[in-house]
């Protein structure tokens, strides 16, 4: 069996960012962007992306990892300062057999609090969506940080 990413009619990062689709972003960069996750793992839950369509790991240039990255480590350093992380996950799905559920390339930020169970697995399936404007207010709160720098 050949490397599978997941196939959608319309991908719905790209729909995002191209405004067709509510989304609380905390970042609009020239190369990557962050918005928060639909699926709050954990309060403060963050996507960062590549605004060019890139289906995984395998395909991203050199310069569009470093920007993911980097913008990764900025709003990683934000959660900590907005949300009082202690500490952070991040991680990232690459293929359908990986548990990749969306066919554009994403890292996602999942800052950790005191209460917060270590050994727990995400699992986007298994939680509520937020709505958007819940979201749009974490947003805020991230960016505020995110000037504080």
């Amino acid at each position: 069996m050949a490397f599978q990413v997941p196939t959608e009619d319309r991908c719905p990062f790209c729909a995002y960012l191209a405004g067709s689709v509510p989304c609380a972003f905390v970042t609009r960069g020239a190369v990557a962007s962050v918005f928060m996750n639909r699926a709050q793992f954990e309060r403060g839950a963050a996507l960062v992306i590549p605004n060019a369509h890139v289906t995984s790991l395998l395909e991203l240039d050199r310069a569009t990892l470093t920007a993911v990255f980097e913008e990764a480590q900025r709003v990683a350093t934000a959660m900590v300062r907005a949300f009082g992380a202690v500490g952070l996950n991040m991680f990232q799905n690459n293929g359908i057999n990986a548990g990749q559920t969306v066919s554009h390339y994403h890292v996602h930020l999942v800052p950790r609090y005191p209460t917060s169970q270590p050994e727990r697995i995400f699992r986007a399936v298994e939680l509520l969506q937020t709505p958007v404007a819940e979201l749009a207010e974490i947003a805020g709160e991230l960016r505020a940080a995110l000037e504080q720098a």
